[in-house]
């Protein structure tokens, strides 16, 4: 199971009003194993402790119309 964690920020009462911007979070579970087997697994082989995974960012790709 991977959890993805999405960052809202709504500064829509700072631009009009002076507000203080807003964030909120939406987290998300998902089952993908080979990216879940990716994360997990560390370097070359199991004793590889110099080796680290992280998921840097996404993507939304348009679907085919």
């Amino acid at each position: 199971m991977i959890r993805l964690v999405v960052r809202i920020d709504d500064a829509a009462m700072a631009a009009h009003v002076g507000g203080s911007p807003q964030t909120t979070y939406r987290t998300f579970d998902i089952e993908h194993a080979e990216i879940e087997a990716l994360l997990r697994g560390g370097g070359s082989n199991d004793r590889n402790d110099f080796s680290y995974r992280t998921l840097v960012g996404a993507e939304i790709i348009s679907e085919a119309s």
